[in-house]
């Protein structure tokens, strides 16, 4: 049997305490330091991920369509707070609408800027092209359209003559991407809408089209216009943007808003006005369509016959003053 030494038991049992007490030490020294630690990183952490937070506010996304630029377009993530940069186009400055957001445009610079950026920013910036030039803007309209601002003539205009092969048109407006929108000066068929009044179906679109292709032959100055041929019970004319109920075609006739347009406050004088009427290009209601007739607008069964006047569109540099006497010319 061993022998129960009683010193040197006692050493074992202060040995023992003398180690739990300097890893107590140790322990009361060590998760002061972590708990401090852990909350540094994870106040940091808070920060940091508050901060991506933040930011991604404050990138905003600008788009710009551009119609007759160097570019087609522009796109650019900018941060909350001022903004410039340059667009620029060998051609003049026409318009800028935006659609959201909001951007200036200085023409000497070629600088698009804002103020301060605070939301997303969409736009279309219109640029003129050089042939337009000849023409003074600042006696014209302008109101929006579907490609920027529009520049119509009013019905009493006698400087809007253009005179293609042997037929004479007169200038309605340019449109927002600088082409011509044209209305034949002198009546040249009679038809009725058809049996509905639905453009697409309708008898006048076959005349229309038959008319066009005995005249013209792939003409490198035709171009397709928008032709509005919605469906109006009643109409504004805050503009005449309309990107639903339009045909994309190079014939068509003088919309219901165009011709309002051109003859308010102009005392029933119109260059495009007849005995007969004419028609315009929008259905009303169920059976009807409106039509132009002694200087007002008015509403007519689809079965009616009026007089028809094609409308088209052309691009290039216009040549002469525009008269009765000396009109222009396209080259």
């Amino acid at each position: 049997m061993k022998k129960f030494n009683p010193e040197k038991e006692l050493k074992k049992v202060q040995f023992k305490s003398s180690s739990n007490v300097n890893s107590t030490k140790l322990s009361n020294l060590y998760i002061p330091s972590l708990v401090i630690a852990c909350s540094c990183l994870a106040m940091a952490g808070i920060t940091f991920s508050a901060k991506l937070v933040d930011d991604s506010k404050d990138i905003y996304s600008i788009n710009v369509e551009i119609i007759n630029g160097n570019e087609t377009s522009y796109a650019q993530k900018v941060k909350r707070g001022p903004f410039s940069d340059t667009i620029t186009s060998v051609n003049s400055f026409g318009s800028l609408e935006c659609t959201s957001g909001n951007l200036n445009y200085d023409e000497e610079s070629g600088t698009i800027s804002s103020p301060y950026v605070t939301e997303n920013t969409r736009c279309v910036l219109v640029f003129r092209p050089d042939v337009v030039k000849n023409i003074e803007y600042d006696g014209l309209n302008m109101i929006s359209d579907n490609l920027g601002t529009s520049y119509y003539y009013k019905a009493s205009a006698t400087d809007n003559y253009v005179k293609i092969k042997d037929m004479l048109f007169r200038i309605v407006r340019i449109n927002g991407d600088g082409t011509y929108r044209l209305i034949l000066n002198d009546i040249i068929m009679s038809s009725n809408y058809g049996v509905r009044n639905d453009y697409y179906m309708s008898d006048i679109k076959v005349n229309l089209e038959k008319w066009f292709s005995s005249n013209f032959n792939g003409e490198e100055y035709l171009v397709e216009g928008d032709y509005d041929v919605t469906n109006y019970s009643g109409y504004d004319l805050d503009n005449i943007i309309n990107f639903e109920g339009y045909a994309l075609g190079y014939v068509g006739m003088l919309s219901v808003r165009e011709a309002e347009l051109m003859t308010k406050d102009e005392n029933g004088i119109s260059f495009f006005d007849s005995v007969n009427g004419i028609y315009l290009s929008n259905p009303n209601g169920v059976t009807n369509v409106y039509a132009y007739k002694n200087g007002e607008i008015i509403s007519v069964d689809s079965n009616t016959i009026l007089n028809v006047r094609p409308v088209i569109n052309v691009k290039g540099t216009l040549e002469g003053e525009g008269t009765l006497n000396n009109p222009y010319t396209i080259k």
